[in-house]
């Protein structure tokens, strides 16, 4: 499996070309030969050992060169003009998803026109439809031809921003476009995608009409949309970071946790009518239709396909292999292997990491903590079941949640005893609703409120979560090794193995001092790129200030970059000039507002807000050498700008165009 992974992340990163097919069927014989030799030497093994290494490191490669969709030669991108609006027929593959002023739509590219006709071409791209009358022609799986521009996804325009570009291009998609209500026409003709994709995406929109008609409250119909089909987009964001906070995010999706919940309450059930065990390939049977069902009416959400596979691979593992461990972790991998062979690009995928991470730590680390301690009590075994999972799970995914989400929820313990049972609870009541039983509706009301209210207590700063932890890549690999490393020396008692633990740790912390020391010493002025605001900080080496915070724009656009300064004070203040060392600047984002300052002296400027500036202002400006306009200013404001600066030989950085601007202090 090693081999495999480390052949899928260099296909990623590098673009390694595979040898080709000839030559891996040449190799799979040699493997085949050499473990079939009847005399065994040591040559033959490490023959067969390494050819076997080998063969899964360039398998991989060639699962990437086959699945990268911008190196096939019907990918739309080789035949679209990239100056000009282009037809596409397209196809709608998903749910969806309603704003206040555009439909967002993924959309299957079938055929792309070129000068003389249209082409057969593959690929898919985020459609954002302006809202109009037309509105309820957007269903899953209706074909349209349409009239766009594409637009590339940006890259991050802030420091340590979220990279949206490189999380769409994992899925392979690699443009947007915004279509107007009159530039596309709907085609009557069958539906182009998969009948069974297509099939799941009609259930999935009939459960959502179905529970958005019902008596539900806003919030009850989000979660259990959620729960249901995977479908998260109108839960409330307040209700989303409370969760994230609480350590309890992850019941608010369609995932492997309630699959396997499912599966459990269907074990349990089957096991009560067959006590003595003689039917197992029945149950397994029965339970596996069941499982897929369950996965069709989530319209074949990702998470839920994981689990299944994996369920079912540990179904076939009970039949006929020893329920230990070993035989889990195996059949873990294998179900790997077997989605990362459909999609490797996969191991990006924070969630697919997760999930594999948390079953293993349910696998290997909980029957060891489960042994600490035999409670007496059904209630209290239960408890210390669910506790123990929950300590399981966080420390084998630890080093990822650390790294993506800079936060640790101080009681994930508390909260997932009390929020995963409630989930399930709501999970089931909303199959209710979906087979018309009223009452239910009121049930999940009433304890979507308690959950609510329950998860927000501990959504404080204070007391309920950690924030802003700065944890790089290489703290990831560390924190690893030392679980790893720190788990070999209890199990085997090896004392050798616990001081080895302590020295990575040693240097673990003497790394991550040099970093901190040198984020903590540097002075920076940075302008951020934020669509039409405002936001400049200045940091020093003990604290930071900043013109504006605005929740929403300061959690997605400016917070990561905050983070990676470790702990630096914060504080919120309007200023409009700093100085230090020979860097002088000046702030302009109030209309007619000049700053009592010495003009002569200012050899950096930040215009903003439209400021209007006027060619016999800058002659004032003797020394200046930097003019910085910021996404607070229309195209037009800039262009002026643009044209006076190019008129006094000053640098122009425009932030809409290359991201924010950083100066060291």
């Amino acid at each position: 499996m090693i081999p495999f992974i480390i052949g899928i992340l260099l296909g990623i990163y590098f673009n390694l070309m595979a040898p080709g097919f000839i030559f891996l069927i040449a190799l799979l014989l040699v493997v085949i030969i050499t473990r079939l030799k009847k005399e065994q030497t040591t040559l033959s093994k490490r023959v067969y050992l390494i050819s076997l290494d080998i063969f899964f490191f360039l398998f991989a490669i060639q699962l990437i060169n086959n699945n990268t969709l911008k190196d096939q030669a019907e990918y739309y991108g080789n035949y679209y003009k990239h100056d000009t609006a282009n037809y596409f027929i397209v196809t709608i593959n998903d749910i969806p998803v309603k704003k206040e002023k555009f439909i967002k739509c993924q959309l299957k590219v079938n055929e792309t026109r070129t000068d003389s006709n249209y082409i057969k071409t593959r690929g898919n791209i985020i459609a954002y439809f302006k809202r109009s009358t037309r509105d309820e022609e957007l269903k899953p799986g209706t074909t349209i031809v349409l009239k766009a521009k594409l637009l590339e996804v940006n890259p991050p325009q802030n420091p340590y921003e979220f990279d949206y570009k490189n999380y769409l291009n994992n899925k392979q998609i690699y443009h947007t476009a915004f279509i107007d209500a009159n530039a596309f026409e709907v085609l009557d003709i069958p539906s182009q995608l998969n009948p069974i994709w297509h099939n799941g995406l009609l259930i999935k929109q009939r459960i959502l009409t179905t529970l958005k008609n019902s008596a539900l409250t806003v919030n009850a119909y989000a979660i259990c949309a959620a729960l249901l089909t995977g479908y998260d987009d109108e839960i409330d964001k307040q209700v989303v970071e409370s969760f994230s906070h609480s350590g309890t995010l992850h019941v608010l999706s369609v995932s492997g946790l309630h699959t396997g919940l499912i599966y459990l309450a269907l074990s349990f059930l089957f096991d009560l009518i067959d006590r003595k065990k003689k039917y197992k390939i029945l149950k397994f049977f029965l339970i596996t239709v069941l499982l897929w069902s369950f996965a069709l009416v989530t319209g074949f959400s990702a998470p839920v396909l994981r689990a299944v596979i994996m369920f079912n691979l540990l179904g076939i593992g009970r039949i006929f292999f020893r329920s230990d461990h070993r035989v889990q972790t195996n059949i873990l991998l294998a179900s790997a292997f077997i989605l990362l062979c459909y999609d490797p690009f996969f191991i990006k995928d924070v969630g697919f990491l997760l999930s594999y991470f948390a079953v293993f730590g349910l696998i290997y680390f909980q029957p060891k903590l489960r042994a600490l301690w035999e409670p007496q009590t059904y209630v209290g075994k239960e408890l210390w079941k669910g506790t123990t999972a929950s300590f399981a799970a966080t420390i084998s995914t630890l080093p990822l949640t650390l790294f993506y989400f800079k936060q640790f929820p101080l009681w994930f313990f508390i909260c997932n005893i009390i929020v995963v049972p409630a989930s399930f609870i709501i999970l089931m009541l909303a199959f209710l609703i979906i087979l018309k039983v009223g009452f239910a509706a009121v049930i999940i009301n009433y304890l979507v409120s308690w959950l609510i209210t329950f998860i927000k207590f501990f959504n404080s700063s204070k007391f309920g979560f950690i924030d802003g932890i700065d944890f790089s890549f290489s703290d990831a690999l560390f924190l690893s090794f030392l679980i790893v490393i720190f788990t070999i020396a209890i199990q085997q008692k090896a004392y050798r193995s616990l001081a080895f633990c302590i020295i990575v740790f040693i240097c673990w912390q003497f790394s991550a001092l040099m970093v901190s020391y040198n984020s903590k010493t540097k002075d920076l002025l940075t302008v951020y790129q934020v669509n039409k605001s405002n936001a400049v900080l200045v940091k020093n080496k003990t604290n930071s200030i900043i013109n504006i915070l605005d929740s929403v724009q300061f959690m997605f656009h400016i917070k990561p970059h905050i983070t990676s300064f470790n702990n630096s004070n914060l504080a919120i203040n309007e200023f409009n000039y700093v100085e230090k060392g020979n860097i002088k600047a000046l702030i302009l984002n109030k209309k007619d507002h000049w700053p009592e300052t010495d003009l002569a002296s200012i050899n950096l400027l930040v215009l903003a807000n439209n400021f209007k500036i006027t060619a016999k202002d800058l002659e004032n400006f003797p020394g200046l050498k930097t003019v910085v306009a910021d996404a607070s200013n229309t195209n037009y404001s800039i262009k002026k700008v643009e044209e006076l600066c190019r008129k006094f030989g000053l640098e122009l950085i425009k932030t809409k165009q290359q991201g924010a601007y950083i100066l060291d202090l």
